[in-house]
């Protein structure tokens, strides 16, 4: 899935290899799309505050889940940003920890990202407090090409702390494979090690398409269509296994 292709954008941050996927930009913008026009200029301007401030959210989610394989499970990763978002892959399986201490094991590792994207959150709005509270850096009236430089800011801060918060309960869903859906994983497999993951699929499928549903009925295509595919891979998951294990 996203296999490496010559429009890739490749660097490394904190010492972790980056991989951009050119579907990445196309589907944060899309999705970040103004529904008015009534300034061409400040259009385009938005979308690419709506899209830097989905990479920086992004990003801080990933290295949640990169920092735990680098310093629990001594395990080096990179994080390949792709159309649907991000994903941190080890570049080896990570060895796994069994009993009650190793499911907490893995539910931090997978609930790390949101974590993370929630610790960014709260320092944005900091930083949004800190510029309200009469600090005088932002308040001349400096304009750039007809664009206030303070209102570019907020704006900013206002997407990174929406995009951080949602992507991070977003994630929480219990639908694999998004990290609330791993985390149901480990769970039902302890309670259950033989049915549990036919069980969190189960759980993960009709969660899927309550929110696909839910989705649809508030106009957002995209993310129905996203949940409506989450659903489809689980079933098709679950099918596997059925007939698998027969």
């Amino acid at each position: 899935m996203y296999q490496p292709t010559p429009y890739d954008v490749n660097f490394q941050f904190l010492g972790f290899p980056i991989r951009i996927h050119p579907l990445f930009w196309l589907v944060i913008a899309l999705i970040g799309m103004p529904r008015e026009i009534n300034n061409m200029s400040f259009f385009f301007v938005r979308i690419a505050l709506w899209v830097a401030a989905a990479f920086v959210s992004i990003l801080v989610h990933e290295l949640g889940h990169a920092l735990v394989f680098r310093h629990v499970y001594r395990v080096p990763s990179q994080i390949i940003f792709h159309g649907m978002g991000g994903m941190t892959v080890p570049f080896i399986s990570h060895q796994k920890r069994y009993g009650f201490f190793g499911l907490l094991y893995e539910i931090f590792l997978s609930a790390a990202g949101p974590l993370a994207g929630f610790v960014l959150a709260g320092f944005f709005i900091l930083i949004s407090l800190s510029i309200q509270s009469g600090e005088t850096f932002f308040e001349n009236d400096i304009v750039h090409n007809g664009l206030n430089v303070r209102s570019i800011i907020d704006v900013f801060i206002f997407n990174v702390v929406s995009i951080s918060i949602f992507w991070g309960i977003f994630n929480l869903l219990p639908i694999y494979p998004m990290d609330g859906g791993q985390i149901s994983r480990e769970f039902f497999s302890f309670i259950s090690p033989r049915n549990g993951v036919a069980n969190s699929l189960i759980l993960s499928m009709i969660t899927a398409i309550l929110f696909a549903v839910l989705a649809f009925q508030f106009g957002l295509m995209l993310v129905a269509l996203l949940f409506a595919y989450f659903a489809y891979q689980n079933y098709q998951e679950l099918t596997f296994r059925s007939f698998r294990y027969r």
